[in-house]
């Protein structure tokens, strides 16, 4: 009966009846049946001490274990915040870093390329002053053949030719005045000028040598 009057049995029977006939022979029991009534109900009482003592602090002011421990829990988690801060500037600046890294990288692989580009454009350059010079030459050995060729025809003697030999003179002579044409004009195409010239075709008079010419 006085299990079911406690609180905590919430109406529920004694659970320990086979204890109980052991027990309630020895003289701690027996005593106990003795106690005056406002002590019985202060032992009835006793369990539910602390939802009562729960309940009467509620609303009061923290102790001072209780406040330490949130002063403890809020220095930690403003503690964290900062190293959290810290960690996100941290990125930053290696972001910014790594960013302006690349640009360095990239403005570098400009500079190299503009310099390839540049080196590129110089050897075609001294590839084609070269081409040129040798062009030079050959046009110079090639006019220098012409004019031996047609200075040689020239110095020809025509005082015993006949006519078929006097007209292959002239014919051979117009020959080699023709290719003279033609090197210039070919000359001047490639160059926009006209380097070599000799007279009104470079070539020699044959009234050098008069009629009867001869060397």
């Amino acid at each position: 009966m006085r299990y079911k009057e406690m609180a905590a049995s919430k109406g529920k029977p004694f659970p320990f009846k086979h204890a109980w006939a052991i027990l309630q022979t020895f003289d701690k029991w027996k005593l106990r049946d003795q106690e005056t009534a406002p002590k019985k109900s202060a032992m009835l009482r006793m369990d539910d001490s602390e939802d009562e003592e729960k309940e009467r602090n509620l609303g009061k002011p923290e102790g001072t274990k209780k406040g330490k421990q949130r002063m403890k829990m809020e220095g930690e988690a403003s503690s964290l915040r900062e190293k959290m801060e810290q960690m996100m500037k941290a990125r930053e600046e290696l972001t910014r870093k790594t960013l302006e890294t690349k640009i360095l990288i990239t403005e570098k692989k400009k500079e190299v390329r503009l310099a390839q580009v540049e080196a590129k454009r110089e050897e075609a350059k001294r590839k084609a002053d070269l081409e040129e010079r040798m062009i030079k030459v050959k046009e110079a050995k090639v006019w220098k053949e012409l004019m031996v060729e047609e200075k040689e025809h020239m110095m020809m003697s025509k005082k015993d030719m006949d006519q078929e030999q006097l007209q292959w003179w002239k014919d051979y002579k117009e020959d080699i005045a023709e290719r003279k044409r033609i090197f210039r004009g070919a000359s001047s195409t490639l160059r926009g000028d006209t380097p070599m010239s000799g007279g009104d075709d470079g070539g020699v008079d044959d009234s050098t040598t008069g009629d009867n010419g001869g060397a």
